[in-house]
């Protein structure tokens, strides 16, 4: 089953499974797309996709793309479906009534 997650969901839950296995977190920044798309079980297809270690002396803050004339801005895009700020995640049904969860693979 699939379950639309946004960028900060991804980024939160890829940060949790980082902090609690040391060999997720090596293959995450070795090869951040191929491992997201593992595990998320999807594609994410011409997406850049950056892993930045963050260091003690140095503070990282995302600046979120600002809309052209046109455009949609990052927050409207949130709101419609197949947005660039939408990930699919086709996530393992843990069993009846406990829902769709997105598990940490194995490395």
């Amino acid at each position: 089953m699939a379950e639309k997650m946004t960028r900060g969901e991804v980024q939160d839950l890829l940060a949790k499974f980082a902090v609690e296995n040391p060999k997720y977190r090596d293959a995450l920044i070795k090869n951040p797309k191929s491992i997201i798309e593992k595990q998320l079980n999807t594609s994410l297809g011409s997406v850049n996709v950056k892993a930045i270690v963050e260091t003690a002396d140095t503070a990282y803050v995302v600046v979120p793309h600002v809309a052209g004339e046109g455009e949609l801005s990052d927050s409207d895009l949130e709101k419609v479906a197949g947005g660039k700020q939408d990930i699919n995640a086709r996530c393992t049904v843990m069993g009846a009534g406990i829902g769709n969860t997105v598990t940490q693979i194995n490395l």
